[in-house]
């Protein structure tokens, strides 16, 4: 599995208004890959919130050189689980979501 290295996954809250953001960085092995978190097609109740990391090949001529890629997911409405993981080849990897709370 390719870890998300800084990985944070956050329930933000403001003024009423949630929003459940992660980011984090990925190495990839070109400056040709994107890194990118979606939702799985098929969800399982395990009790925690899962995305899924996927490797997109750009298709553009690139050398083959380790890159730093950032990575990031948002959507709208937060998430009421405490736990977030994300699965990429057969791995997972687990962080918890914190929760930030902001009024005017």
């Amino acid at each position: 599995m390719s870890n998300i290295a800084n990985l944070v996954a956050i329930n933000d809250t403001v003024n009423g208004e949630q929003v459940f953001s992660v980011h984090g960085t990925v190495m990839v092995a070109s400056p040709a890959i994107e890194p990118v978190l979606v939702e799985p097609r098929i969800r399982h109740r395990g009790g925690w919130e899962v995305l899924e990391l996927q490797l997109l090949d750009s298709g553009a001529i690139a050398p083959q050189v380790l890159t730093e890629k950032t990575v990031t997911f948002e959507r709208a409405g937060g998430t009421r689980w405490k736990m977030l993981e994300i699965t990429h080849a057969g791995s997972q990897q687990r962080c918890e979501i914190r929760t930030l709370e902001m009024n005017d």
